[in-house]
């Protein structure tokens, strides 16, 4: 390495001033990496690079009426998005509801028709052998104009079968009918609902000044309404 070369810049009577060189002759033509880096940065237009003031204009300031028309649009998409999704939950529950109630209902159905036949088949044994024990008893002589044991076989089978029939068009219309004035209460429920949500978005609307007109109004009516009585 060759020695430092020092050049006498100022001299007085109380001292001298001295510049060293400290760098090689021809070092400053050296680039490294990050120097080459830090030049293209300088070379790239300002314009190029995201900038927190170039966000606020020209005045580095923002409108605060439009800054609040922004944040009562924000509120109000939220209260939107709020009221959809407390809407939907209530559709799934009712639907969950009535899934499992309509579930429960059609297995009472299937139970119930199984025992209906089994009381259809106990009461068609019963029936058969009280024929049969008349038949018996009684001379067929004695049976003139009446119906033989075969006809009030076929009838009674008939009567039974019109009895299983009308029951089982009456549970139709009873799950009709339930299933109906479940969905009845679940629509007025979700109608309150979103009614009271749409009266607390528009009070949330309203400035103070006009909220406490509003409850003013209220208590004078509620006065004159008590005066008058």
């Amino acid at each position: 390495m060759a020695p430092p070369e020092i050049a006498t810049i100022a001299e007085k009577e109380c001292g001298a001033a001295f510049e060293v060189q400290i760098k090689s002759p021809g070092s400053d033509k050296l680039k490294t990496a990050a120097r080459l880096r830090l030049e293209s940065y300088e070379k790239k237009s300002s314009n190029q690079l995201p900038t927190l003031l170039g966000a606020l204009g020209a005045h580095g300031t923002r409108n605060p009426v439009h800054l609040l028309k922004e944040q009562r649009a924000d509120k109000a998409r939220q209260a939107n998005e709020q009221k959809k999704e407390a809407a939907q939950r209530v559709r799934d529950e009712f639907k969950t509801s009535a899934e499992a109630k309509q579930k429960t209902l059609e297995q009472q159905l299937e139970k119930a028709g199984e025992n209906r036949e089994g009381a259809l088949a106990s009461i068609k044994k019963k029936a058969a052998e009280h024929i049969e024990k008349v038949i018996e008893v009684k001379d067929t002589s004695k049976l003139k104009g009446e119906t033989t044991a075969e006809e009030a076989r076929e009838r009674l089978q008939q009567a039974l079968l019109k009895k299983s029939d009308l029951r089982g068009e009456k549970m139709k219309e009873i799950s009709a009918k339930a299933t109906r004035h479940n969905e009845a209460v679940a629509d007025k429920v979700l109608q309150h609902k979103e009614a009271k949500e749409g009266a607390l978005e528009e009070l949330r609307k309203k400035t103070p000044d006009e909220r406490l007109m509003d409850m003013s109004l209220r208590l004078y009516e509620h006065h004159f309404v008590a005066c008058t009585e």
